[in-house]
């Protein structure tokens, strides 16, 4: 009997050394995991860091088209009521609306307003940035935001003796941001006078 059993317990003896090998890693197995490991929270971050630049994009462009909008809202109304100039303006012909000339930074737009005063819209230096300027008969300001620069403005006028002014505004403007936040756009707009006379 004595001998019957010696065998039964060096099965039993290796099995519990086989089990306990089996319990731990080996060093590969622990580098290739760590290695997988990394790939993904690398490829994580590289994601996660791409969202968060779009967002700032995102943020960027539509910083640049609501501090615009303010802009557009006074020059549109202004132009609607523009009027035919009676010799008091005289940048305009007298028979005619609207005046663009060229400037020193992009294109200058002049008409007499409803109220009867010689207005005129250009590009104006603002230290190291170009904002729009407004110019109402003596009274002289910056209409755009310090933070939005504005670059090649131009306005295109379409002015026909049958029909009402057209006057177009393109422009290209972002913000005074870090570079790769800057989200330049070129804007282009139209407006109509409502004189008819």
């Amino acid at each position: 009997m004595i001998g019957i059993n010696q065998p039964v317990k060096n099965r039993k003896n290796r099995q519990r050394r086989a089990a306990a090998r089996a319990k731990g890693f080996s060093l590969i197995e622990i580098m290739i995991s760590v290695a997988i490991f990394s790939v993904i929270i690398l490829s994580a971050t590289n994601i996660f860091k791409i969202v968060i630049d779009s967002q700032r994009s995102a943020l960027a462009t539509q910083n640049v088209q609501e501090s615009l909008k303010y802009f557009f809202e006074v020059i549109g109304k202004e132009i609607r009521m523009a009027q035919k100039n009676g010799g008091i303006c005289p940048d305009v012909p007298n028979d005619k609306v609207f005046a663009v000339s060229t400037g020193a930074t992009g294109d200058v737009l002049s008409f007499k307003n409803y109220y009867g005063q010689c207005v005129t819209y250009f590009l104006g230096a603002d230290g190291d940035s170009q904002r729009f300027r407004i110019k109402r008969g003596l009274d002289e300001d910056f209409i755009s935001p310090r933070k939005i620069r504005i670059d090649n403005l131009r306005f295109i006028l379409s002015d026909s003796t049958s029909t009402q002014s057209l006057v177009t505004i393109n422009l290209l403007a972002h913000a005074l941001d870090l570079a790769q936040f800057r989200s330049a756009m070129t804007i282009q707009t139209s407006f109509t006078s409502r004189y008819y006379k």
